[in-house]
């Protein structure tokens, strides 16, 4: 299982880094396929284990990184890679890695972290999905930075409690659906509209 954690963390550090979309939306396939192989795991094998990890990798490693894609190669090849990012989000990442090792000593104590590996990676990868949502100009970027967050927040709640109820994870994932579906309709109005995809050339449309 820490194995898997580390290569989502791994992941997240490499949506950091790359430009490249393509690989961004690879990534993001890979992420599912690595959670849905820990919703499989995490507990005994039952008809409710399976139907979650199917689910999942039905849901993100499949129809998630497949609408992406295509909204993708919609778009003219010059706007298919991202802006450099600056160097203080670099610096930002490695202070929230850091930060993520002193709150694990903070919350030792109470004894409340059951796998402290994963607790670490999958905190770790919600912070850097909040700095590529800062530090991001491309909107597809923005989007694979939220659904890599959502990846991170359920290894987080499997490190606290070491699995999720069904019902909770078949709610998040219906969730995450909408907010994608919603987050893609929006992308291709503001490139049909305004012919960019840099959040920061919206920002001229402010009041």
């Amino acid at each position: 299982m820490n194995v898997m954690d580390l290569v989502l963390f791994i992941s997240a550090v490499a949506l950091l880094w790359s430009r490249s979309l393509r690989l961004g939306i690879a990534l993001l396939a890979l992420e599912g396929v690595l959670l849905s192989i820990m919703a499989w795991t995490s507990q005994p094998l039952t008809w409710d284990s399976a139907l979650m990890a199917l689910a999942t990798l039905t849901i993100k490693a499949g129809l998630i990184p497949t609408v992406l894609a295509r909204m993708m190669n919609s778009w003219p090849i010059e706007v298919r890679r991202d802006h450099p990012l600056p160097l203080w989000a670099y610096a930002t990442a490695l202070v929230v890695v850091l930060g993520t090792g002193h709150i694990m000593q903070l919350l030792g104590p109470v004894h409340l972290i059951q796998n402290r590996p994963a607790f670490f990676y999958s905190l770790s990868t919600i912070y850097l999905g909040m700095v590529m949502v800062v530090a991001r100009r491309h909107l597809l970027s923005q989007i694979t930075a939220l659904v890599s967050i959502e990846n991170g927040l359920v290894v987080l709640g499997i490190s606290l409690s070491d699995s999720l109820p069904t019902f909770v994870e078949l709610g998040i994932l219906a969730d995450l659906m909408i907010a994608v579906a919603l987050l893609v309709w929006m992308g291709r109005r503001i490139h049909r509209e305004f012919q960019t995809t840099d959040v920061v050339a919206l920002q001229a449309l402010k009041g």
